[in-house]
């Protein structure tokens, strides 16, 4: 009976070997969808002795294919293929794997799989030690893909845009193509197309042309074939990145996609009607400076045509120090209503102009950037307030104003409204701040705090909600408070040498480190930091100087649409204190108990820790909990339930308890815990003995409980059908054969056994 039985394990062992080892060696392709390149598309590197494979994975008679899914065994079959969302890495990387396909140098392919890794692969961790191993293998790589991506940025078409002027009136005229890529510059040799969607054709007599793009616009004439709004669009030739799922996932070239660009629109009318167009070059401006306003002519209605070289000369008003509330009271041009009148009803509601501008046009389309003054016809600038509010512009054509052959053309005025989005900007307050530090000077230990006087907010900032509308964001409700170290922590002889310097807070470094960092309200106000002063969501604030140098306390606004950036200086004399060393550090020491005596079998338990002292930054307890022995046995030769569990401690208190994590024993007995404390460098700063009173919990066994087997961990939850490989670009598979071997030689242990029982 033991024979047989030797023999069903010898059989046993034979086959779970088998299976074991099969896994780490190489796969066939099952009637494969694509096929394997040759050396000439990829270089090679190693990971754990295993060469892999860096480039071109694998290819089909349209498009070579790129690995995103190292660690995954590749099956060469296509399973489904899902579009890359078009974003800039998309079309770059489409546009470099259509680009270089049939190249002959091997680095090129190599460079542009790092790129591929480096922005799909689908476990970043473990590309992160193959893209190493790959830098170190062939110098240059890594400047061959930055030059590669600078290449495709230059070259991969990301938008299309549209100009449209008139030739003669308003019945003819040329809309101008050009393909741009990432950054506007034009783009030569892509496909495009472009519509015109009203009563116009080109000189095809169609409503659409092709093109191709050049390094300049591309003009295109149409004529007009009645009345009415035109739209011209252009679509363009697009890169398209696909993903390919697979056993292991890869990308490709797409092919190309038509993609919608820009689009223009123009109108026309045969009675002259002039307009205006306005926007504010900067929608924010800062205290103190010039407001600038983009001002561009136009014609009104269908058939509108301005006489060739006729002037019109348009003025501006600009009103200033406009609440939040006024963003609400926008008023239209009444029909009929002259500028005059107009501006007259404006001041009935208490707006009066307080810059002024003028801008002369000799046809439509013409843009003109206008800088207020303080006068009508003047030529000093005009400087925004030091207060906060809004700003908005009204142009007009007066027709009284107009020369005498204008006013043959032009029969009535021509208003802007009031308060339009585009002609509405913000002018930002400067804030002051001042403040000083409680002591210049003191002791390691000592509270610390400061008094800030903050003004120059308005009154009600921080209840501004923003205006989706108009473009403006809402207030920004906090200010921050850092604090600051500087200093040499192993030599106070040395702090002198970091006094604090330069207006800006300094990068952090061994002598220099941010203590904290608060909010505090946005808004007028003394407020006190420190000392167990509320921040601004009511917590208490202390601070201490825990060790000898520099403190130094800086306050800062981030700023927002109604307010400048603001902050105090680091090298502020009055926001420091310079603190010394006068007593030496209390060694800590460590009390532990576990929180329950005695327990049932798979109930929770954990211990804890009190420790009086002080600690430096890092410190921490690591806790151990042996699995239970019977009385008598001696503890600490046995397994763990838990084995060095850190948890850190806090450097800024003298006197705290910590505690583990929960553990459960499934077997009866006595569970040894044991806490020691360790400083940031590993050293023990205080500890207990095995066994010390409070420290042992005893594990009562109870018929309703089913004990669970101690070590053994959750059930495993693996993926049926996991490929039998990792493929040439991914992980090596090292770990899974020494499982296997592990395996047989186990059983092979328990044949022996039963031999040497026999």
């Amino acid at each position: 009976m033991n024979a047989k039985l030797r023999n069903r394990l010898t059989a046993i062992v034979a086959v779970l070997a088998a299976v074991l080892m099969t896994i780490c060696l190489p796969t066939v392709a099952r009637a494969a969808d694509l096929r394997r390149p040759d050396s000439s598309r990829y270089l090679t590197y190693k990971i754990g002795g295993n060469a892999m494979r860096i480039g071109v994975i694998a290819q089909d008679d349209d498009s070579d294919y790129y690995c995103i899914e190292g660690n995954v065994q590749a099956s060469y079959r296509i399973d489904g293929v899902r579009e890359i969302e078009s974003t800039d890495d998309a079309r770059r990387l489409a546009w470099l794997i259509d680009h270089y396909r049939g190249s002959e140098d091997p680095l090129a392919y190599a460079a542009i799989g790092l790129l591929v890794h480096d922005r799909y692969d689908l476990d970043q961790a473990t590309w992160a030690s193959h893209r190493d191993s790959v830098i170190r293998t062939h110098a240059g790589i890594a400047d061959r893909a930055g030059a590669l991506w600078r290449e495709a940025g230059d070259y991969a078409p990301a938008g299309a845009k549209i100009t449209q002027h008139y030739v003669r009136g308003l019945r003819q005229g040329i809309v101008e193509a050009l393909v741009v890529n990432a950054s506007g510059s034009p783009i030569a040799g892509v496909p495009y197309k472009v519509t015109l969607n009203g009563p116009a054709r080109f000189e095809n007599g169609q409503d659409s042309v092709a093109g191709v793009s050049g390094t300049q616009s591309i003009a295109h004439r149409w004529q007009a074939t009645g009345a009415g709004e035109i739209t011209a669009s252009i679509s363009y030739g697009r890169h398209v990145l696909e993903q390919i799922i697979s056993a292991q996932d890869f990308v490709r070239f797409g092919g190309m996609k038509q993609t919608n660009g820009g689009a223009v629109k123009f109108t026309a009318r045969k009675d002259f009607t002039p307009s205006l167009g306005t926007r504010v070059s900067a929608k924010i401006v800062d205290a103190g400076q010039p407001v600038v306003d983009e001002v561009t002519s136009g014609v009104r209605g269908a058939d509108s045509h301005w006489p060739q070289g006729l002037k019109l000369t348009a003025t501006g008003w600009y009103f200033d120090k406009l609440s939040p509330a006024a963003l609400k009271e926008g008023t239209a041009v009444h029909a009929g209503e002259s500028a005059a009148a107009f501006l007259k009803r404006l001041q009935s509601a208490g707006h009066k102009p307080s810059a002024y501008g003028a801008a002369s046009f000799t046809g439509p389309n013409q843009t003109v950037k206008v800088q207020g003054t303080t006068k009508s016809g003047g030529s000093e600038p005009y400087k925004t307030p030091v207060a906060a509010g809004f700003g908005t512009w009204v142009w007009a054509f007066e027709r009284e104003s107009l020369s005498a052959q204008a006013r043959e053309y032009v029969l009535a005025d021509a208003v802007t409204p009031f308060l339009e989005i585009p002609e509405t900007n913000a002018h930002r307050a400067r804030i002051n701040v001042r403040s000083s530090v409680t002591e210049h000077s003191a002791s390691v230990g000592s509270e610390l705090s400061d008094t800030i006087t903050v003004s120059g907010f308005p009154d009600d900032h921080g209840s501004f909600a923003g205006s989706k509308e108009f473009g403006f964001e809402p207030d920004r409700a906090h200010a921050q408070v850092s604090v600051w170290w500087s200093g040499d922590a192993h030599d106070a002889g040395n702090d002198e040498r970091y006094r604090p310097s330069g207006s800006g807070v300094p990068e952090e470094d061994e002598h220099h480190r941010r203590v904290g960092v608060w909010n505090y309200p946005a808004a007028n106000g003394t407020f006190r930091v420190g000392a167990g002063a509320p921040d601004a969501h009511g917590k208490p604030v202390n601070i201490r100087g825990e060790s000898h140098g520099w403190y130094v306390f800086v306050w800062q606004f981030a700023g927002d649409d109604r307010v400048m950036p603001a902050a105090s200086a680091y090298d502020d004399a009055w926001e420091r204190t310079r603190v010394v060393e006068v007593a030496r550090p209390k060694a800590p020491i460590v009390t532990t108990r576990v929180d329950r005596d005695t327990v049932k079998l798979n109930e929770p338990f954990r211990d804890t820790a009190r420790v009086i002292g002080d600690v430096k930054k890092g410190s921490y307890v690591e806790f151990s909990a042996y699995e239970a022995i019977a009385k008598g046995v001696k503890p600490g030769a046995n397994a763990k339930l838990l084995d060095g569990e850190h948890v850190r401690l806090d450097h800024g208190v003298s006197d705290q308890k910590v505690s583990s994590s929960q553990v459960r024993s499934g077997k009866p007995g006595f569970v040894y815990w044991k806490a020691t404390v360790f400083s940031p460098k590993g050293d023990v700063l205080a500890t207990h003995e095995l066994g010390a009173e409070g420290e042992v919990v005893e594990v009562m066994e109870d018929g309703s409980q089913t004990p669970s087997v101690p070590g053994q961990p959750a059930s495993d939850k693996s993926t049926p059908n996991q490929p039998a490989r990792l493929a040439d670009t991914g992980s090596s598979v090292v770990a899974l054969a020494g499982v296997g071997v592990a395996a047989a030689l186990v059983a092979l242990l328990m044949v022996a056994a039963i031999r040497r029982r026999t």
